[in-house]
């Protein structure tokens, strides 16, 4: 699956999937992200309070703002926006 394409499951149009990406928009697969959530948020600067946000993203599969999640066939896929 190609990140135009998850982008696109996410209700993006080609073009907008395409600009998104060029903007800075990254895909990232599920297991990845939560396996390496921690790792994530210290290289991003989140603090504690801020990462409950996003902890209660991954558990309840509702995104986060300017986020996105995409899942198909039992995976996946945490979309952050840059608009």
């Amino acid at each position: 699956m190609t990140d135009i394409e998850i982008l696109m499951m996410d209700g993006c149009t080609k073009s907008e999937a395409e600009k998104h990406l060029k903007n800075g928009t990254t895909v990232f697969e599920g297991e990845d992200f939560e396996r390496h959530f921690g790792s994530y948020m210290d290289e991003w600067g989140i603090d504690e309070d801020e990462r409950a946000e996003y902890k209660a993203m991954i558990d309840a599969k509702k995104p986060a703002a300017d986020w996105g999640i995409v899942e198909r066939e039992g995976k996946t896929w945490y979309i952050m926006y840059v608009l």
